[in-house]
């Protein structure tokens, strides 16, 4: 069985995201991107193996909505650490028209990287 995760094309990016907690918003940006997930870099750590809203601004000044499971981060929650976090995240539910948007946002940005 092939992993279908590294059949989609990565791309490295720097899009800001905000990521919506029960505790309020913690800001960062996504340092590479596939259609099922995205890597990103902030200064708050967040628990592991939940699920989170996140928004994508994208640069095309349009916004994509979805929700992002947690499954790894490089400091495991350890918030004392100054050191960024990085953090990666699977996409579990985006609506149609925002999947659209970002597969379309991807493909222009992976051309660019050929």
């Amino acid at each position: 069985m092939t992993d279908e995760r590294r059949e989609m094309s990565r791309i490295s990016v720097t899009w800001p995201i905000t990521v919506i907690t029960d505790q309020g918003t913690i800001e960062g940006e996504s340092v590479n991107i596939t259609l099922s997930g995205v890597f990103v870099r902030s200064k708050k750590v967040l628990k592991e193996n939940e699920t989170y809203r996140i928004v994508i601004r994208l640069p095309n000044k349009k916004r994509v909505s979805l929700k992002g499971k947690l499954l790894w981060s490089n400091l495991n929650g350890d918030e004392r650490s100054k050191a960024f976090a990085d953090m990666g995240f699977s996409f579990v539910k985006i609506e149609e028209q925002d999947q659209r948007v970002l597969r379309a946002m991807i493909s222009l940005y992976g051309e660019n990287e050929k």
